[in-house]
């Protein structure tokens, strides 16, 4: 699965060789405040109304310890596009994407632990905000939703299973306060 994500990647920027384009390089605010998620994306103008994207966020920690242990730790890879109806990387956008994530999740709302693989495309929209000709300010909101497939344990350190299986889901995935910078 991790090549099929690879090769989406690189070719999602194939369109681009040859020809000089607007690049951004963002970051998300609000994803830093989610447990220190580190988080980076890559986008490309491609047409004055178009652009490519690919992302990546990435979580290790742990904070606490024994049974008041939290995590949301997460590798979280994706690849998209935008539309922007005025000017890339300007004014207002909608977008859209496929994602792969590997997660383990736990502490936060009870002392039951999460993990596994989930696949799947999102949707999101929001607004650019130029502060100068190369840093711009994001604010959007986003939702995504496919397939998981995950085992649940009763505690972060005894490993007794409690649940495990496939299933669809919904989840919001998307709220941005980000530092684009334009090069």
């Amino acid at each position: 699965m991790k090549k099929i994500v690879v090769i989406a990647l690189c070719a999602s920027f194939l369109p681009l060789c040859g020809r000089a384009q607007d690049f951004s390089l963002s970051t998300n605010v609000v994803d830093y405040a989610n447990m220190a998620t580190v988080n980076l994306q890559l986008g490309v103008g491609i047409s004055r109304h178009w652009s490519v994207d690919a992302g990546v966020k990435y979580n290790p920690f742990s904070f606490g310890k024994d049974e008041a242990m939290k995590l949301n730790r997460q590798k979280l890879y994706s690849a998209g596009m935008r539309f922007w109806p005025w000017h890339i990387f300007s004014g207002w956008w909608l977008g859209g994407k496929l994602q792969y994530q590997e997660f383990n999740t736990g502490g936060i709302t009870s002392v039951v632990t999460s993990q596994g693989d989930r696949y799947g495309g999102g949707l999101s929209g929001g607004y650019t905000y130029m502060i100068s000709p190369h840093l711009n300010v994001e604010v959007g909101v986003g939702f995504w939703s496919g397939y998981e497939v995950f085992t649940s344990y009763a505690c972060q350190k005894c490993g007794r299973i409690v649940d495990s299986g496939h299933k669809f889901f919904i989840k919001p995935n998307d709220l941005m306060l980000s530092l684009s910078f334009i090069f």
